[in-house]
């Protein structure tokens, strides 16, 4: 996969990135509103300063990351690998913010759909993009929460 600035700006979009609100209303099951809360959050430093490792944190090991375009990224450490690459070529973004507008709990599966801005400079100027994305968090075995499906939608 070939990385470029727009590609990046895109991971982030569809990321867990800077946080204008950390979750949603309520679900209803204290473990998943904290582990959404925990990632929102972790998210505001990690792509300040560039820490893949932080933002793949939340993902399950075959965790899958879809781009618009319906590329896949599978696995945490591709994950992982991928922002990585993308803030060596490009650094981290000026300016980012998150909005998760809703979570939904449906047995062990939960779907987070929010929206985000984020923005990059580009020779000298600021540039700001928006997107939509769906979340897909599962409960494993031991009770924890992890996004199995994270979806950018642009």
């Amino acid at each position: 996969m070939k990385n470029s600035p727009p590609l990046l700006v895109l991971l982030l979009l569809c990321s867990l990135s800077a946080v204008s609100h950390l979750i949603a209303a309520p679900s209803g099951d204290a473990k998943l509103d904290s582990a959404i809360e925990k990632a929102n959050s972790e998210f505001l430093t990690a792509v300040k300063t560039g820490d893949a490792a932080t933002i793949a944190a939340p993902y399950a090991e075959n965790g899958i990351f879809m781009l618009p375009d319906g590329t896949c990224i599978k696995g945490r450490t591709e994950i992982e690998k991928m922002y990585r690459t993308g803030f060596e070529k490009s650094g981290p973004p000026k300016s980012s913010t998150l909005d998760s507008k809703s979570v939904v709990l449906d047995g062990d599966m939960a779907y987070e759909a929010g929206s985000a801005d984020i923005t990059v400079e580009k020779e000298g100027k600021p540039i700001t993009r928006s997107s939509r994305y769906l979340t897909v968090w599962q409960r494993t075995a031991d009770g924890e929460w992890k996004i199995v499906r994270n979806i950018v939608l642009s």
